[in-house]
């Protein structure tokens, strides 16, 4: 059972687990003693380490000596909750994200195991406080949030040209928000192209 749940771990990516093993034997144990290494066979059907596990132990030297045994596996994995209320298309600082152990069989709809895993990310809805913060939950990185300034890059024909401006929506990476050029006071369409910058064309 422990190698069964070192490689789910392994292949996870679970760092500082935590297993708790549960066994259960029968209330009546064979009267003779087993001389031998015990010969462990499972024989669940269900292959997830978390589920429960059924074994029968055999001894080589004692024919018909045989033991049932179940055994539950109870894995505890440090996973990322809000530590604060995200509302709507808030981005995601260290400050507002702690790490706690859970029992991940409880955890059924994905999660992040560092609080570098959601840092920029955004969320999708309002979160509550102490809430899980599932993949479901967050969106990608916010480049430029709404009343930032940001750098406007406009071409055309060749022709090359910045102006300042002031984003007036949150914009990941492609997306068009629209912005007001401080200079002009028009409001355009602006592409993402990177943290702080939106790209447009002359009109």
């Amino acid at each position: 059972m422990q190698q069964l749940m070192a490689h789910m771990a392994k292949q996870r990516g679970w760092q500082n687990s935590q297993v708790q093993l549960q066994h259960e034997l029968p209330g009546v144990l064979p009267a003779q003693v087993c001389a031998q290494p015990l010969l462990v066979k499972r024989t669940g059907d269900d292959p997830s380490p978390l589920a429960r596990q059924r074994f029968v132990l055999s001894c080589a030297d004692a024919p018909g000596w045989k033991v049932n045994v179940s055994s539950q596996a109870t894995v505890f994995v440090p996973v990322v909750f809000s530590r604060v209320v995200l509302e709507r298309g808030q981005s995601i600082t260290a400050g507002d994200a702690q790490v706690q152990a859970v029992n991940i069989a409880k955890v059924s709809r994905g999660y992040f195991n560092g609080v570098e895993q959601v840092v920029g990310l955004s969320a999708k809805r309002r979160v509550r406080e102490g809430q899980l913060l599932s993949p479901a939950l967050l969106t990608g990185r916010v480049l430029v949030k709404r009343g930032q300034q940001v750098v406007i890059q406009a071409s055309q024909d060749g022709i090359q040209a910045k102006a300042v401006g002031e984003a007036l929506g949150n914009g990941q990476l492609g997306e068009v928000i629209r912005v007001r050029n401080l200079s002009s006071e028009k409001v355009i369409e602006g592409k993402v192209i990177e943290a702080g910058v939106v790209s447009s064309t002359f009109r």
